[in-house]
């Protein structure tokens, strides 16, 4: 291992002055404990796919070694696995069970805590994120105490812990409720910005899945339905169309790296925000050329989760990892700003406490539970603590 750490994209890049990968509870306990012995911040690294600061150079955790399926139950269609799981090391272990997650991202590279922990997810009105997929959640606290969290057992801890940031403590286990193995047919096309508008309230409400990318160049959309099919195998139609089992179908391949910036809007405000931006894009941005992703999200109940208690619109803008991204994502954020909007947790924002509680109902209550579970804030960095502390 190298004397520094970096993100995927390698906007982040941080000095290990200790670097650990336990392959059990009581190897993360223990270093967990010495960590508070010695007064260290600890944070957890997955495939490094936020764009924030949310690493630390003190003591920073891997849990690549703690991976893999513990238990499935195919009758009520529940699996638990240990965290350092990456989503694309799910698909094919749950397709033998004959499970599949119910929805998933554009990109499937995240550990299982990571995905979890930003509130990672897909593209459809009536489906939430990776975390309201859950049932029951296993942390580890700063003193090695390990608490079971689930709906059961206490709804609101558990809704809290959710979508947390890795604030409360160290996700070692998730329980997910799956759907029963399916197929999905995907197609592909493009058009105007104009048609784009006339069809979409219709594509929304016509498709499991409905996407596009506004490409800034030709100024046309890419879009892109997916739909479960009774097809049993995977096949290519043509060029915009195929069929295929919905882990290999639902994410994408990255192969260019870049920076990004993401926020979820009311729905209501979707169309009207993406406008805005296109137009900033146009006139003072004519450069930037790479995309913006436009994405529906159901309602869901967590505490912090970018679509709490509102159907959501989420708008993403990129730039290219070797492009100057700062002074546009300000802007873009400044636009996003005006339709109440909520950052994703792991894309590029400057939104701080006082910012986050006029958009979040419960963000306070979150840092109510968030103290309790960690009052010493050994899993806040400076980053994060401009997110939950006042000072």
């Amino acid at each position: 291992m190298s004397d520094r750490w970096n993100n995927w994209s390698g906007s982040q890049q941080h000095d290990l002055a200790r670097y650990e990968s336990p392959t059990d509870e009581e190897q993360l306990r223990g270093i967990l404990q010495t960590a508070q012995k010695n007064g260290q911040i600890v944070r957890t690294v997955g495939s490094g796919h936020s764009f924030v600061p949310f690493w630390t150079d003190d003591v920073i955790v891997s849990l690549d070694k703690m991976k893999g399926l513990i238990e499935c139950d195919e009758a009520s269609r529940r699996a638990t696995f240990w965290a350092g799981t990456k989503l694309h090391e799910m698909g094919g272990v749950l397709w033998d069970h004959g499970l599949s997650l119910e929805n998933m991202g554009d990109i499937d590279r995240q550990s299982i805590a990571g995905a979890i922990s930003t509130g990672t997810h897909g593209t459809g009105a009536t489906l939430s994120n990776i975390p309201s997929q859950l049932r029951a959640l296993t942390l580890m606290k700063a003193d090695g105490e390990i608490v079971t969290l689930s709906q059961q057992s206490d709804a609101e801890l558990f809704r809290a812990a959710q979508v947390s940031m890795g604030a409360l403590g160290i996700i070692i286990k998730a329980t997910f409720e799956l759907s029963p193995a399916y197929y999905l047919h995907e197609k592909n096309w493009s058009c105007s910005v104009e048609e784009c508008e006339r069809q979409r309230e219709a594509l929304i409400r016509d498709n499991r899945h409905w996407e596009f990318f506004w490409d800034p160049a030709r100024d046309v959309c890419a879009m892109k339905t997916l739909n479960i099919t009774q097809e049993s195998s995977a096949r290519r139609i043509n060029d915009m169309q195929e069929v295929g089992k919905s882990y290999q179908i639902l994410p994408s391949d990255r192969e260019h790296k870049f920076n990004e910036t993401e926020f979820s809007v009311p729905a209501e405000f979707g169309w009207e925000c993406f406008m805005a931006i296109r137009q900033l894009m146009q006139t003072k941005y004519p450069e930037v050329k790479w995309p913006l992703e436009y994405r529906t999200l159901a309602a869901d109940d967590m505490l912090i989760s970018s679509a709490s208690g509102r159907d959501s619109v989420t708008i993403s803008a990129h730039q290219g990892t070797k492009y100057p991204h700062e002074a546009f994502f300000l802007e873009v954020e400044n636009i996003f700003r005006r339709y109440q909007g909520r950052p994703h947790w792991g894309k590029v924002h400057s939104y701080k406490k006082q910012d986050l509680k006029k958009v979040y109902p419960e963000f306070e209550r979150f840092c109510q539970i968030r103290d309790q579970f960690d009052p010493e804030g050994r899993f806040l960095n400076p980053f994060l603590r401009g997110i939950f502390c006042d000072t």
